[in-house]
Protein backbone atom coordinates (compact mmCIF):
# COMPACT_ATOMS: atom_id res chain seq x y z
CA UNK A 1 0.00 0.00 0.00
CA UNK A 2 2.88 2.36 0.82
CA UNK A 3 4.36 1.92 -2.63
CA UNK A 4 1.00 2.68 -4.26
CA UNK A 5 0.73 5.93 -2.27
CA UNK A 6 4.25 6.96 -3.33
CA UNK A 7 3.52 6.23 -7.00
CA UNK A 8 0.16 8.03 -6.76
CA UNK A 9 1.82 11.13 -5.26
CA UNK A 10 4.54 11.02 -7.93
CA UNK A 11 1.97 10.91 -10.75
CA UNK A 12 -0.24 13.62 -9.24
CA UNK A 13 2.81 15.89 -8.82
CA UNK A 14 3.30 15.58 -12.58
CA UNK A 15 -0.28 16.61 -13.26
CA UNK A 16 -1.48 13.14 -14.25
CA UNK A 17 -5.14 12.60 -13.51
CA UNK A 18 -5.82 9.35 -11.68
CA UNK A 19 -9.31 8.12 -12.46
CA UNK A 20 -10.74 5.25 -10.43
CA UNK A 21 -9.74 2.83 -13.19
CA UNK A 22 -6.17 4.14 -13.29
CA UNK A 23 -5.91 3.91 -9.52
CA UNK A 24 -7.03 0.29 -9.66
CA UNK A 25 -4.53 -0.51 -12.43
CA UNK A 26 -1.66 1.16 -10.57
CA UNK A 27 -2.62 -0.50 -7.28
CA UNK A 28 -2.58 -3.94 -8.91
CA UNK A 29 0.63 -3.25 -10.89
CA UNK A 30 2.62 -2.30 -7.77
CA UNK A 31 1.60 -5.60 -6.14
CA UNK A 32 3.66 -7.61 -8.67
CA UNK A 33 7.36 -8.18 -9.08
CA UNK A 34 7.06 -8.83 -12.84
CA UNK A 35 3.88 -9.12 -14.89
CA UNK A 36 2.63 -9.18 -18.45
CA UNK A 37 0.02 -6.76 -19.72
CA UNK A 38 -2.47 -9.61 -20.13
CA UNK A 39 -1.86 -10.81 -16.55
CA UNK A 40 -2.63 -7.29 -15.38
CA UNK A 41 -5.77 -7.13 -17.54
CA UNK A 42 -7.05 -10.40 -16.02
CA UNK A 43 -6.19 -9.29 -12.50
CA UNK A 44 -7.86 -5.89 -12.86
CA UNK A 45 -10.96 -7.47 -14.44
CA UNK A 46 -11.41 -9.85 -11.49
CA UNK A 47 -11.94 -6.74 -9.39
CA UNK A 48 -13.78 -4.62 -11.98
CA UNK A 49 -14.93 -6.47 -15.12
CA UNK A 50 -15.86 -3.18 -16.81
CA UNK A 51 -12.24 -2.01 -17.19
CA UNK A 52 -11.36 -2.15 -20.88
CA UNK A 53 -8.22 -3.90 -22.09
CA UNK A 54 -7.26 -0.70 -23.93
CA UNK A 55 -7.44 1.26 -20.67
CA UNK A 56 -4.96 -1.11 -19.05
CA UNK A 57 -2.59 -0.92 -22.04
CA UNK A 58 -2.81 2.89 -22.26
CA UNK A 59 -2.21 3.20 -18.51
CA UNK A 60 0.82 0.90 -18.79
CA UNK A 61 2.11 3.15 -21.58
CA UNK A 62 1.62 6.20 -19.38
CA UNK A 63 3.39 4.51 -16.47
CA UNK A 64 6.26 3.58 -18.78
CA UNK A 65 6.61 7.12 -20.16
CA UNK A 66 6.70 8.58 -16.64
CA UNK A 67 9.36 6.10 -15.51
CA UNK A 68 7.15 4.26 -13.03
CA UNK A 69 7.36 0.95 -14.89
CA UNK A 70 10.02 -0.55 -17.08
CA UNK A 71 9.16 -2.79 -20.00
CA UNK A 72 11.41 -5.84 -20.34
CA UNK A 73 11.50 -7.51 -23.70
CA UNK A 74 12.69 -10.93 -22.68
CA UNK A 75 13.51 -13.17 -25.63
CA UNK A 76 11.02 -15.83 -24.53
CA UNK A 77 7.35 -14.99 -24.09
CA UNK A 78 5.57 -11.66 -24.03
CA UNK A 79 7.10 -8.48 -22.62
CA UNK A 80 7.18 -8.22 -18.85
CA UNK A 81 6.61 -5.05 -16.91
CA UNK A 82 8.15 -4.15 -13.60
CA UNK A 83 7.43 -1.26 -11.29
CA UNK A 84 10.91 0.23 -10.97
CA UNK A 85 9.85 3.47 -9.30
CA UNK A 86 12.29 4.15 -6.43
CA UNK A 87 13.91 0.74 -6.97
CA UNK A 88 17.66 0.19 -7.26
CA UNK A 89 19.11 -0.89 -10.61
CA UNK A 90 19.32 -4.64 -11.05
CA UNK A 91 19.68 -7.28 -13.74
CA UNK A 92 17.73 -10.47 -14.49
CA UNK A 93 18.11 -14.23 -14.78
CA UNK A 94 15.27 -15.94 -16.68
CA UNK A 95 14.46 -19.63 -16.91
CA UNK A 96 13.42 -20.36 -20.50
CA UNK A 97 11.48 -23.44 -19.37
CA UNK A 98 9.20 -22.21 -16.55
CA UNK A 99 9.61 -18.44 -16.96
CA UNK A 100 10.99 -17.80 -13.47
CA UNK A 101 12.70 -14.40 -13.25
CA UNK A 102 15.32 -13.67 -10.62
CA UNK A 103 16.59 -10.16 -9.99
CA UNK A 104 20.22 -9.75 -9.03
CA UNK A 105 22.83 -7.06 -8.45
CA UNK A 106 26.48 -7.68 -9.23
CA UNK A 107 28.88 -4.78 -8.68
CA UNK A 108 31.64 -6.51 -10.69
CA UNK A 109 29.42 -6.54 -13.80
CA UNK A 110 28.60 -2.87 -13.30
CA UNK A 111 32.31 -2.05 -12.96
CA UNK A 112 33.16 -3.88 -16.20
CA UNK A 113 30.37 -2.04 -18.01
CA UNK A 114 31.73 1.29 -16.78
CA UNK A 115 35.20 0.36 -18.06
CA UNK A 116 33.82 -0.59 -21.50
CA UNK A 117 31.84 2.66 -21.74
CA UNK A 118 34.93 4.67 -20.80
CA UNK A 119 37.16 2.78 -23.23
CA UNK A 120 34.89 3.63 -26.16
CA UNK A 121 34.09 7.17 -25.04
CA UNK A 122 30.37 6.58 -24.59
CA UNK A 123 27.97 8.34 -22.31
CA UNK A 124 25.87 5.53 -20.88
CA UNK A 125 22.17 6.39 -20.79
CA UNK A 126 20.74 3.03 -19.81
CA UNK A 127 21.38 -0.67 -20.05
CA UNK A 128 19.83 -4.03 -19.39
CA UNK A 129 21.54 -7.27 -18.61
CA UNK A 130 19.52 -10.47 -19.04
CA UNK A 131 20.81 -14.00 -18.65
CA UNK A 132 18.76 -16.91 -20.04
CA UNK A 133 19.02 -20.51 -18.93
CA UNK A 134 17.36 -23.23 -16.89
CA UNK A 135 16.62 -22.85 -13.18
CA UNK A 136 17.66 -25.62 -10.78
CA UNK A 137 14.21 -27.21 -10.83
CA UNK A 138 13.95 -27.27 -14.64
CA UNK A 139 17.49 -28.61 -15.03
CA UNK A 140 16.39 -31.77 -13.24
CA UNK A 141 13.22 -32.42 -15.26
CA UNK A 142 13.33 -35.60 -17.31
CA UNK A 143 14.16 -34.37 -20.85
CA UNK A 144 11.42 -36.63 -22.31
CA UNK A 145 8.81 -34.92 -20.11
CA UNK A 146 10.14 -31.37 -20.51
CA UNK A 147 8.10 -29.12 -22.74
CA UNK A 148 9.53 -27.76 -25.98
CA UNK A 149 11.80 -24.74 -25.72
CA UNK A 150 9.66 -21.58 -25.80
CA UNK A 151 9.27 -19.72 -29.05
CA UNK A 152 11.27 -16.55 -29.38
CA UNK A 153 9.09 -13.57 -28.63
CA UNK A 154 7.52 -11.47 -31.35
CA UNK A 155 5.65 -8.57 -29.84
CA UNK A 156 1.98 -8.27 -30.62
CA UNK A 157 0.09 -5.09 -29.82
CA UNK A 158 -3.33 -5.75 -28.33
CA UNK A 159 -5.60 -2.83 -27.55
Amino acid sequence: MKRFVEVEQFLKARGIRLTGERQLIVRRAVSYLHFTAEELVKDVRTIDPTVARGTVYRTLGLLHRTGVVEKHDFRYGPPNYEVTFAKAHHDHLMCIQCGEIIEFQEPRVEHIQEQVVKRYGYQLLSHTHKLYGLCQKCRHVNPKRASKAPMLHVEEIVA
